[in-house]
């Protein structure tokens, strides 16, 4: 198997995405440690049937990166790959209306969560060997809504993020690459359905921005973060994958 004997990280795991990424990577034989916000637990783990360990983390805590990962590489061996999938989207919010206190709520989780773990990641895959890392971005890294400013800030940054890791992580064999989701079938997406609005209408609007004809399945990212951490594909890294139906074609 592709991930036997690896050890991955995966955080914002039991979201929509993030719990189809920890199953496809354990069915590859990885090693997966499942991290969330503080307030779930091994329990959330043991009740979808997944074989991995949990881990409660805090992404904006930069104490708390450099112990879950101390402790990984102690107990394990090594991390061998890192999924940022941690995020926050707060839709809806008019630009002229948003707050410093919603702006930095979208900077803290989407880009100082993912620079902390880029950091913390690269120096420990550094003094084992090289590892893979996969950032989430987000096809409103492109696609500028102004009700949803932060949001497509955060996620564009995280693009040059990923770019400047690759370069940082080269010299110690450790790539880093990012996916950029189209509309995908997740709790995430359904925030964005307004008071009243029929979901079919909602499914209609996002399905004609996608020349695919369908909107995204959680298996749909799973299947590229895999590629993307694959050791298979050791020459990809500071690749910005959009897996999004063709969104951004027009």
């Amino acid at each position: 198997m592709a991930f036997e004997n690896k050890t991955i990280l995966v955080t914002g795991a039991l979201g929509g995405i993030g719990i189809e990424v920890c199953r496809t990577l354990a069915a590859k034989g990885a090693r997966v440690v499942m991290t969330d916000r503080p307030g779930r637990s091994q329990a959330d783990v043991d009740a979808l049937g997944l074989e991995a360990v949990f881990r409660e983390l805090d992404v904006t805590s930069e104490p708390g990166w450099a112990q879950l990962v101390d402790g990984i590489v102690a107990e394990f061996g090594a991390l061998d790959g890192l999924v940022n999938i941690a995020g926050v989207f707060t839709p809806g919010i008019p630009f002229t209306e948003m707050t410093l206190a919603q702006w930095r709520g979208h900077m803290d989780v989407n880009l100082d969560g993912t620079f902390l773990g880029c950091r913390v990641a690269i120096a420990a895959m550094a003094k084992t060997g090289g590892g893979a890392i996969v950032n989430f971005s987000s096809g409103l890294a492109h696609i500028m809504l102004s009700d949803a400013a932060a949001y497509c800030v955060s996620k564009a940054a995280v693009l040059a993020l990923t770019r400047l890791a690759a370069k940082a992580g080269g010299k110690h064999k450790v790539r880093v690459n990012a996916v950029l989701p189209g509309a995908i079938d997740t709790p995430m997406l359904w925030g964005n359905l307004r008071e009243g609005q029929d979901p079919q209408e909602l499914i209609d609007m996002l399905v004609k921005q996608h020349p695919i004809g369908r909107i995204g399945q959680p298996t749909d990212i799973a299947q590229a973060v895999a590629f993307l951490l694959d050791p298979d594909n050791g020459f990809v890294t500071g690749a910005l994958l959009a897996v999004d139906g063709g969104q951004l074609v027009d």
